[in-house]
């Protein structure tokens, strides 16, 4: 069995593990205010996501008050297979909530998972998000995330969108998927509660997923083994916009653009790797923005099976063989 896993690659590298993993690793999950900050009586949906890679029970969704009774609601689907409670009348401020949904999951059993809240004041919805900038281009070595090599060190320029979110957008954070653009072509994208209140990156909306972090914007100059899953942008001069949607709300929030330049100034020839080989310039732009997963490797396809998943059924196997 030992030799089977081997030649399958199950001892892969740590760094594997950190975008590459079972289904379900990740069970259903409630975006929510940070620090268990209270909800707006008036919050178009509920959102709920499902477990990684699979789906939600939506026989199994509640919406409770602390002391058990339901709360009615009407159930819509959201983007990027989301599940969305929409109460059929405003919350009440300072009562408590609870949410409860269970994850359906290939190859193991599940548990409802839950998630408690207060309810807050009503709040005007926003029709604004913010202000965006920013900062000046500098060259160095990056991760490029997008397949299974889950982060391939590569050398280019690259710069840093500053999100700060107007104060009206605050209270709705939770609930607003993101995407940026760069010349109109999309570039990356982001869950919801993927930016937090401060416009910071939240890594634990989109952990474990193959996809370029959504404001980092960068164009790979040199190459290092192994390869990246794409160049980046082209050298030049760009305008990245984002946009925010406020998931079930009927409202339209103007998006944010900026202007920026990434050059790719001569290099010698240098390395294949940090240490040793040869380099290539890039700066053509990938096949598709949004990189897909790499056919070789582990996989994130919905549904198969990924290298750490393969091992965790082999152990199922073996257990109920016992």
């Amino acid at each position: 069995m030992g030799t089977f896993l081997l030649g399958l690659g199950v001892f892969t590298p740590p760094s594997a593990e950190a975008c590459a993993a079972p289904n379900c690793l990740i069970d259903v999950r409630f975006p929510l205010p940070e620090d268990g900050g209270p909800v707006p009586a008036n919050v178009p949906g509920l959102v709920v996501r499902p477990p990684l890679l699979e789906s939600t029970d939506v026989s199994t969704l509640r919406l409770l008050q602390s002391d058990g009774t339901p709360v009615p609601f009407t159930l819509a689907d959201g983007s990027r297979n989301t599940q969305v409670l929409v109460p059929k009348a405003p919350l009440v401020p300072g009562t408590r909530y609870r949410i409860e949904a269970k994850g359906l999951c290939q190859h193991q059993e599940t548990q409802t998972q839950s998630a408690t809240f207060t309810a807050g004041p009503e709040r005007p919805l926003p029709t604004t998000l913010g202000t965006l900038s920013v900062d000046t281009p500098s060259r160095g070595t990056f991760p490029v995330y997008g397949d299974s090599n889950c982060g391939s060190t590569q050398e280019g320029d690259s710069t840093t969108l500053r999100f700060t979110p107007a104060a009206e957008l605050v209270p709705f954070l939770p609930w607003v998927h993101w995407t940026v653009e760069v010349d109109g072509q999309p570039w990356s994208f982001s869950n919801h509660h993927g930016l937090t209140s401060a416009g910071a990156d939240n890594y634990a909306s989109h952990q474990y997923e193959y996809n370029r972090q959504l404001l980092f914007l960068y164009t790979v100059c040199t190459q290092y083994n192994p390869p990246p899953p794409g160049l980046g942008l082209t050298p030049g001069r760009h305008q990245a916009t984002l946009q925010g949607t406020l998931e079930h709300a009927d409202l339209t929030l103007p998006p944010l653009s900026v202007d920026f330049e990434l050059t790719c100034a001569t290099q010698s020839v240098d390395a294949g790797t940090p240490d040793g080989g040869t380099a290539e310039d890039g700066g053509t732009p990938d096949a598709d923005p949004i990189s897909s997963p790499s056919k070789g490797g582990c996989t994130q396809a919905g549904g198969g099976l990924t290298v750490l998943g393969l091992l965790a059924t082999l152990r199922l196997w073996r257990g109920r063989r016992q």
